[in-house]
């Protein structure tokens, strides 16, 4: 029986929050950060995942992959989110941007063959950023304590609110049957994996350069994150762009 993606989700938050529920209050003052030992394990997980397999597995898709069939991917999986941007658009009361975005789906999916090509783009139409997370934020919701998520890595409690939410509009998590099926792990796989290539650099930087690289790491996620918030999701950062296995 497959275990309900809820379930799993709360499983791993309260495990989290039990687990660190005698952190000091002055560390959540100073560093909004009380869950930082858990936290901390989390990442350290996380590192040794992706330093085993998912790091040298990103490499090797980089360097077997032409550049446009990369671009190819980056774009289906733009397009295929697009039914997200379009509900938090609208969530935000911002209906120019739901419009253009109805227009870029229907016009990639159908021209840009399912979204491979950006047809959209070319045309003049442009691309917007939105998310649940950026929408509570809209709505005035604080971001709350930070958190490292398994595989994900880092966020906060709004964000990883909003990273559950924003999987009923995606087209992947329409039919509870498809959704589980081997083809949509595929797609969430590669879609992980392209993200993952791209940001190789900057891992590698960020491993390579920091004292502490926990900190750094989430230093560098909340200025990015924050960024994008504060220009209502028109500003594109490269920490913005984590993989996500939904």
């Amino acid at each position: 029986m497959r275990i309900d993606a809820f379930t799993a989700y709360a499983a791993v938050m309260l495990a989290a929050l039990s687990l660190t529920a005698c952190a000091s209050r002055e560390m959540a003052q100073e560093t909004g950060d009380p869950f930082e030992p858990t936290n901390r394990a989390i990442f350290a997980v996380n590192q040794t995942l992706d330093d085993a397999v998912i790091g040298p597995g990103a490499r090797a898709y980089d360097t077997v992959t032409p550049e446009p069939v990369q671009s190819g991917v980056r774009n289906f999986m733009t397009n295929l989110n697009q039914p997200v941007v379009f509900a938090n658009a609208l969530l935000q009361g911002d209906v120019h941007a739901a419009g253009d975005t109805v227009g870029r789906f229907l016009m990639n999916t159908t021209i840009g063959v399912a979204g491979i090509f950006d047809v959209a783009t070319h045309e003049g139409v442009p691309e917007h950023r939105r998310d649940f997370g950026q929408t509570l934020a809209h709505w005035g919701v604080g971001d709350g304590p930070y958190l490292v998520l398994p595989l994900i890595g880092p966020s906060n409690m709004r964000d990883a609110t909003g990273r559950f939410v924003d999987r009923y509009p995606h087209p992947l998590n329409w039919s509870d049957e498809e959704s589980g099926e081997a083809w949509a792990w595929g797609v969430r796989a590669l879609n992980g994996t392209q993200i993952r290539a791209d940001l190789d650099d900057t891992l590698g930087s960020l491993n390579r350069t920091a004292i502490d690289p926990y900190v750094q790491a989430r230093s560098a996620w909340r200025q990015s994150r924050s960024a994008f918030i504060e220009s209502e999701g028109e500003t594109d950062t490269q920490y913005q762009n984590l993989p996500e296995f939904e």
